[in-house]
């Protein structure tokens, strides 16, 4: 049972072991922050107190054509084979798929991608949060993608199962704070204000820090705080708790006397078993960070990968010079008119009306003009060549694009070139697979440790049937060979290459419209043939491929009665 002196020395033990952090992450932070510039279009010139006077802002181009708006599908396979074991894999499968469908994932997939890009690396945050209703069932799960600016690590630390400890940074109003952890406005006044001037607050938003660490038994824990004040204090993170009245020793919940409360940890529940006799279980308590780093292309040991904008700022900075002096030289260009002493002409820059005199006898080639504009073209010229040296660094080169070679090259050739430039994106890729991996078995382990209630789970079967199955935590129990019982998180988690989120649309239509032209999915004149292709394409997203798939099932189910039909008068 935690005590407030218990929680103030925590706090100050944690204070300290962020601020050092704090400090320790100054080098990488600046470089994060420049590499951020540099993206919105910075015209500072690296060593120079001067800045460009023109941005050409190929960092920002480069990255957008970088990010994919592909969320993996989940894939689970148990890690020793069982038809109980796969039967729960599927519906783990399921339960993944569901929360990818209710949560912001598209939008958090594009801050995803845009903070690997640019710094290198993303974080992303799960937690269990007990107040979230899911169809009318209370306890859910919640996700956050976090910028790498607001993660403060262990230093020295490169693997964030390694760390002892670690840090979030969050921004939240004084409102929100308190309606969260129920703090009185006295104790608001000892949060830490995100905007000071001169001592006092200037805003009513409150810099929060979430500290995570592990105790001497290698347990998780937990600590809110913003400034001097703790907002949360969990020791054992993972540890099932419960409030007891102290006279009654009743749930809170259910409690009718009004007397005092207490917090109780869990560590058994009660379980019937297989003949019927009660027994007990320990509840299950994942011993890991809820926190996954996805890195970009991974180098040296880091904590993040390596940033694009890092590895094309040399191109940045010299196409930004090259532009300014573009732009320099066009500003001082000028045409000047020569005529002779005397002549009768108002200068204008009227394109009609211009009328010039010329006195009898006076010559045409007594006017002309001085035309003072610069060559531009080799300055253009190297401004695109140091553009295309800093596409094919990342990786996005006319090879990967289809683009055509400047010499005749054999099929197999070109297919290498492609596959040789593509390989640098298909590294980042595979980096992203592994994070969505790690996002859904950590959403398994939260939903293991604290799903009471079963999840109803609809799902469609390959032929567009909509199933209901459920997800229980009771299916997951197995003996553990003395005799006890415990949970089973054995599964191995993957995300699925084939299931048609990593192609666009248009890519799938496709494949689908050629599988029922060369014959793939049976005779393309038979209605099944033809609802299994509209099936497809309603997977896919295509317009109206609903319509079409009730419209063959419509004629199917037609032809099938005339069948029967026919069969019973034949028969009589």
């Amino acid at each position: 049972m935690k005590t407030e002196k218990e929680s103030k020395l925590r706090l100050a033990k944690l204070r300290e072991a962020y601020e050092s952090a704090l400090l320790a992450r100054e080098e990488y932070a600046s470089e994060m922050e420049k590499h951020l510039k540099q993206y919105m279009g910075s015209p500072e010139i690296d060593g120079s107190a001067e800045s460009a006077g023109t941005v050409r802002n190929v960092t920002y181009e480069i990255i957008e054509s970088e990010i994919s708006s592909d969320i993996p599908h989940p894939k689970v396979e148990p890690a020793s084979y069982s038809e109980s074991r796969e039967h729960n894999a599927r519906s783990v499968e399921r339960l993944c798929s569901s929360v990818r469908s209710r949560l912001p994932f598209e939008e958090m997939n594009d801050r995803d991608e845009r903070y690997t890009y640019i710094f290198g690396g993303s974080v992303w945050y799960v937690e269990w949060d007990g107040s979230v209703s899911e169809d009318s069932v209370l306890g859910g799960i919640k996700i956050h993608c976090i910028s790498p600016l607001d993660f403060i690590p262990q230093p020295g630390i490169h693997e964030i199962q390694n760390m002892d400890y670690c840090f979030l940074r969050f921004t939240a109003t004084k409102g929100e704070i308190a309606a969260k952890y129920g703090i009185s406005e006295e104790k608001l006044e000892l949060c830490e204000c995100e905007y000071e001037w001169g001592g006092d607050s200037a805003s009513d938003t409150v810099s929060v820090v979430v500290a995570f660490y592990r105790d001497e038994d290698g347990e998780v824990g937990k600590l809110v705080f913003s400034g001097e004040l703790v907002l949360c204090d969990l020791p054992r993170y993972y540890t099932r708790r419960i409030k007891l009245c102290k006279r009654c020793g009743k749930p809170y919940s259910s409690c009718l006397c009004g007397g005092e409360t207490e917090e109780v940890e869990l560590e058994f529940e009660r379980i019937v078993d297989k003949s019927g006799a009660a027994a007990l279980v320990p509840y299950y308590t994942p011993r890991e960070f809820p926190i996954i780093l996805r890195k970009n292309t991974p180098g040296v040991p880091s904590l993040f990968g390596s940033s694009d904008c890092g590895r094309i700022r040399p191109e940045q900075q010299a196409i930004n010079k090259i532009e300014t002096r573009i732009l320099q030289k066009l500003l001082r260009a000028g045409v000047t008119p020569v005529m002779p002493e005397g002549a009768s002409v108002t200068l204008s820059n009227a394109v009609f009306g211009q009328v010039i005199k010329t006195r009898p006898g006076e010559s045409l080639d007594s006017y002309g003009k001085i035309d003072t504009t610069p060559d531009v073209s080799q300055d253009i010229a190297e401004a695109d060549r140091l553009y295309d040296h800093a596409r094919r660094i990342v990786g996005i080169t006319d090879a990967l694009t289809g683009g055509g070679s400047s010499k005749s090259e054999s099929g197999f050739a070109m297919q290498l070139k492609i596959s040789q430039s593509s390989s640098r994106l298909e590294s980042k890729r595979r980096m992203k697979y592994l994070a969505y991996s790690e996002i859904y078995r950590m959403i398994f382990t939260h939903y293991l440790a604290f799903a009471d209630e079963a999840r109803v789970l609809d799902y469609k079967d390959a032929f567009g049937t909509v199933h209901s199955a459920e997800f229980r935590r009771s299916d997951f129990i197995t003996e553990d060979g003395d005799g006890g019982y415990r949970y089973d998180d054995g599964y191995l988690f993957s995300v699925d290459l084939n299931s048609g989120t990593l192609y666009s649309s248009e890519e799938l239509w496709e494949k689908n419209l050629r599988n029922l032209t060369e014959g793939t999915l049976g005779d393309k004149d038979n209605p099944a043939t033809l609802l299994r292709y509209w099936q497809s394409q309603e997977r896919a997203g295509y317009p109206y491929a609903r319509e079409n798939v009730e419209y063959f099932k419509d004629i199917i189910e037609k032809e099938a009665g005339k069948q029967q039909l026919y069969g019973k008068e034949t028969t009589i």
